[in-house]
This record gives structure tokens, C-alpha cells and sequence, in this order.
């Protein structure tokens, strides 16, 4: 009896994925877990990647041109959704730089979803918010904005300086995906977002997606 009970573990181990939970000082409680035969990364109130949040940016991605970009940034790694989409669904030859705040969410993007720095993926544990200062000037055909704290968004992004950033990093034709919440509206210069990207110079697509999800699609003019 202690035989097959001790089969009947192994085997349920094996039939049944765990979930893993990972403390993070930055992200607080992540959660590796399955959800719809897929595994996902959650926060305690949002998913980081691999579930809705992949359909909402897959949904964004259509606007843009990620084959013909050259060179991407991702803003805000998570478990390394968009990397993924980028090189299987859309072949993206350029080269990915990430940057990601916690290095807890690049570890566990690493252990759970094999995203790994390699010859054309580069990962750097930064402040977005800082490191777009350093980086050089029209360097990108694609830019991905995806910074959550769970269900809250950085200082940052209500902040003139980062937006004009990305202005500088971005080449002429390129392109800006923007994920934010619509029950969150975000202000820059006492301007709605949207108003005050326009006044940059960007050209504003503004789109709901799903039940949350606000994407703001923007292309530096030629």
C-alpha cells in the first residue's frame, strides 16, 4: 500500500504543475502558475506575462513593424512575454535590449521562461526611468512601454522628461507602444497623456483592449 501511494505522488507531482510563489522587495509576492495549459507570471493583482497581458500587447504589436525596426527596446521585462513574441511570432531580426528594474522578475524570467541574455537579446537591471537618459539618440525602431508595480504606475511616466526621451531614442517611422489601464488616466503637463504626446510630436493612436487595457500606439513622423 505505501508502494503504490507513494506511485500515486509521483505520478500526481508529474499530471498536476505546482505553482511557485517568489518574494520580490519591488514586486511583492510573484506567482508562477498555469492558467489555461499555459504557464503565466502573476503579481498579487495583475499578470505580468504569458496570459491576458500577452494577447493585449500581442494585439499592440500589429500596429507596428517589429520585422523591419532594427533595433527594440522593452521597457519593463517581466517574465519576458514580449521578448518571446518578438522572436517567434514576428522573427524580429534586430537586436532586443530589456530593461527591468528587479532583478528577481530577470531571475525568474530566466528559471521559468528561458529568456536569457544571448548575442542578440541584451538585459539590463536599471531604473528605466534613468537608464533612457543614457542611451543614445535615435537608436531604436520599436520602443515597448509595459512599467508596473502590480496595478500601480511608476512616478515616472507622469513626467515630461521621459516622454521627450523616448522622442530622442526612438529613429524617424519608428514606433511606441504605451501599455496603461484605463481606469487610470495619466497627465503630463496638466495635458492627458494622449494630448500631450501629440504636442511632442507624436502621431496618437489610442486604443482600448480587453476589459483594463488602454494602448497608446505613437510613430515618430518621418
Amino acid at each position: 500500500m505505501k508502494r503504490l501511494l507513494a506511485t500515486l505522488r509521483r505520478w500526481l507531482n508529474q499530471a498536476v504543475p505546482r505553482s511557485r510563489r517568489i518574494k520580490s522587495v519591488h514586486s511583492g509576492v510573484l506567482e508562477v502558475t498555469w492558467q489555461e495549459g499555459r504557464k503565466v507570471l502573476n503579481s498579487a493583482h495583475a499578470n505580468y506575462s504569458y496570459g491576458p497581458l500577452h494577447k493585449v500587447m500581442r494585439y499592440g504589436l500589429l500596429f507596428t513593424e517589429p520585422t523591419t525596426a532594427g533595433a527594440i527596446l522593452v521597457l519593463g521585462l517581466g517574465g519576458g512575454s514580449v521578448v518571446h513574441m518578438l522572436r517567434h511570432e514576428y522573427q524580429a531580426p534586430g537586436p532586443i535590449t530589456a530593461v527591468e528594474l528587479d532583478p528577481v522578475v530577470i531571475r525568474v524570467a530566466a528559471e521559468e521562461f528561458n529568456i536569457q541574455p544571448d548575442a542578440t537579446l541584451h538585459i539590463a537591471c536599471a531604473d528605466a526611468f534613468a537608464w533612457v537618459a543614457t542611451a543614445p539618440a535615435a537608436g531604436f525602431g520599436l520602443i515597448v512601454v509595459d512599467l508596473f508595480i502590480d496595478l500601480d504606475l511608476p512616478a515616472g511616466l507622469y513626467t515630461a522628461d521621459f516622454w521627450q526621451q523616448l522622442w530622442r531614442l526612438l529613429r524617424p517611422g519608428g514606433f511606441v507602444v504605451f501599455n496603461t489601464l484605463i481606469s487610470t488616466p495619466v497627465w503630463v503637463e496638466r495635458l492627458e497623456i494622449h494630448e500631450y504626446l501629440a504636442e511632442v510630436g507624436f502621431l496618437v493612436k489610442d486604443v482600448e483592449v480587453e476589459e483594463f487595457n488602454r494602448l497608446l500606439i505613437l510613430r515618430k513622423p518621418d
